[in-house]
């Protein structure tokens, strides 16, 4: 079998400061291609994400999770706001960025299950981006 035969090519779309910020971070990093690097990038994700879906549903948690949006795109801004409102943030924080974009951390103490929901309402809000998040603890 040739390495041709056991790898598969995926792709995906960014803007030209994220392209470039790759083609900095390979070289920074000492990758020899981007796709060594966003391997190794989404198998940390893929990590860090394991450890909230082993979590009991009904175990309670403590959860920091962090984002990125622009508040002038008024539909982000509106549909994330209806969804952090609707779950059991304890805590938020606010912060202007220098691109002029908002930093948001939030904080909460609740059920695995509400924080899997609220992560994944999160992620499928088009303009919120930088989406992480931290158990604490268990």
């Amino acid at each position: 079998m040739t390495l041709k035969e056991i790898r598969d090519t995926v792709t995906f779309s960014c803007d030209p400061r994220f392209k470039k910020m790759l083609s900095t971070k390979k070289r920074i990093l000492g990758y020899r291609t981007n796709s060594q690097m966003i391997r190794d990038a989404l198998l940390y994700f893929f990590n860090s994400e394991n450890m909230l879906e082993k979590i009991s549903d009904a175990d309670m948690i403590v959860t920091l999770i962090s984002l990125v949006y622009n508040h002038h795109d008024s539909s982000t801004l509106e549909e994330y706001l209806r969804i952090q409102h609707q779950s059991n943030v304890t805590f938020s924080s606010h912060f202007h960025l220098p691109s002029g974009e908002c930093f948001e951390i939030l904080m909460l103490n609740d059920k695995a299950k509400n924080v899997k929901n609220l992560i994944q309402e999160l992620r499928n809000v088009n303009g919120l981006k930088n989406i992480t998040l931290k158990v604490i603890n268990v």
